[in-house]
Formats: C-alpha cells, sequence, structure tokens
C-alpha cells in the first residue's frame, strides 16, 4: 500500500474516532438534558432560592414549555460538560508532545473543580446581591415578577461568568508551564486589575462597603493566585529544560 493510501487511512480513522466521540457527547449531553426536563420543578425551587420570595410568571402558554426546554438545555450543557470536555481532550490528546501531555492531564480535572466553586461562590455569594441591588429599585409600589425565561437566561450567563473566572489560575499556570506569560508581568499589571475589580464590585452590589468588599475581596485573591501560579508554571518550565539533554 502506497505512503498516501496510508495517510488516507489515517486520516479516516480520525475522522471516524471524531464521529464516535461526537455522538458519545452528544448522547450525554441529551440523556442529562432530558433528566433535566423531568426534574425541571426541583431545579426552578434552587434557581429561585437566591431570589427569595420572588415569583417567576409566563405571558403566554407555550412560554413556559419553551422555558423548561431551554432550562433543560442549558443545565444538561452545564451538568454534562466534563464528559464533553473528556471527549475533547481524550481525542486531541495522541497528538500532544510529551509535555502538553502532562499539562493536560494535570488541568483536566482542575478545570471541573474550579468551574464548580466558580459557580458556588457566584449562587451563594454574588448572585443573589445582585440580584437584591436590581429589584430594590421597584420600590414599595410595585411587586416584582420576572419573566421565568429572562430570570433563566440571567441565572445561567451570571453564574457561568463567574465559573469561567475561576479558570483564570489555571489558565495562569498553563501560560507560565509553557513561558508564555511570567509573573513579573501580572505584577506590572496589578494595579489596572485592582481598580477593574474594584469598579466591578461597585456595579455588582449594592452601596454597601461590606457587600462590595465580599465581591471584591475573592477576586483580588484570584489575581494574586494566578499570580503565584505563572510563577509555579515557569519554574516547572526551567525544570523541564534543566532535565533535557543538552
Amino acid at each position: 500500500m502506497s505512503k498516501n493510501a496510508d495517510a488516507a487511512m489515517t486520516m479516516l480513522q480520525h475522522f471516524a474516532e471524531l464521529r464516535c466521540r461526537l455522538i458519545t457527547a452528544g448522547a450525554v449531553f441529551l440523556a442529562v438534558s432530558s433528566a433535566c426536563f423531568v426534574l425541571a420543578e426541583p431545579i426552578r425551587r434552587l434557581m429561585t432560592r437566591p431570589a427569595g420570595e420572588l415569583r417567576l410568571v409566563f405571558f403566554s402558554p407555550p412560554e413556559a414549555l419553551m422555558a423548561q426546554f431551554k432550562l433543560a438545555l442549558l443545565a444538561g450543557a452545564v451538568l454534562a460538560s466534563p464528559v464533553i470536555l473528556y471527549q475533547l481532550v481524550a481525542f486531541i490528546y495522541p497528538a500532544l508532545t510529551p509535555l502538553e501531555k502532562k499539562i493536560c492531564f494535570r488541568s483536566f480535572f482542575g478545570v471541573v473543580v474550579l468551574f464548580a466553586g466558580g459557580l458556588a461562590f457566584s449562587y451563594g455569594v454574588v448572585f443573589p446581591q445582585v440580584l437584591r441591588f436590581l429589584l430594590q429599585y421597584a420600590g414599595d409600589s410595585a411587586t416584582p415578577k420576572l419573566a421565568i425565561s429572562e430570570y433563566i437566561s440571567l441565572f445561567f450567563s451570571f453564574n457561568l461568568f463567574f465559573g469561567v473566572i475561576f479558570q483564570l489560575p489555571l489558565a495562569a499556570w498553563v501560560l507560565g508551564r509553557l513561558d508564555l506569560l511570567r509573573a513579573e508581568q501580572l505584577r506590572r499589571w496589578r494595579k489596572y486589575a485592582l481598580l477593574a475589580i474594584l469598579i466591578l464590585a461597585a456595579v455588582l452590589t449594592p452601596p454597601d462597603p461590606l457587600t462590595q468588599i465580599l465581591l471584591a475581596l475573592p477576586l483580588v485573591l484570584l489575581y494574586e493566585l494566578c499570580i503565584l501560579m505563572v510563577r509555579a508554571g515557569y519554574r516547572g518550565w526551567l525544570r523541564e529544560g534543566a532535565a533535557k539533554p543538552s
């Protein structure tokens, strides 16, 4: 068999593997989304817990059904994301260098843990404060009632944002491990980061110093952790270079 035929066979095998992994990820996503559709009521109760007595309403007969589909798909995507991420990593893993494989393996569980930590922090601390801040402008003369579809969008977009933000220390470690970022650079940017965090805390929280500190302090600690993670990653890069034969 010629070299071109071997290459074509290899390419076909890659496509077959990609198709299998996409089917697996899609099947898990559909299965989890279906379970979330069935369990939509307890999931909605969990979502509205930070809102206290806030009532969710719908304005047309199809809206409640469509909102339930929306909730099931978004919750399914979040809960199935570790499996989807694993399928992606497993597909590209054989093509990575030994260093990249080591980084990828160490980062996988960190992504899941930090994402869950960001969701928990947002759900337990930030989102209730922001919601109360936004609803206080209704005053005593108006009763807040949110459309169910709008609340679902707000809930997931806000909490997923913090899930992504909490990936920054891991991303910093990876960049340091590949010598793409240095701790000195982050130290130079510290004052701008602190200013951005203070502005974010002032915008997202009520005019209450304690609440602003509750939001700003974890973000400041997160930035300082990024500096430490970059330094740790860079030291690993130096050890890797020292271990290579000259």
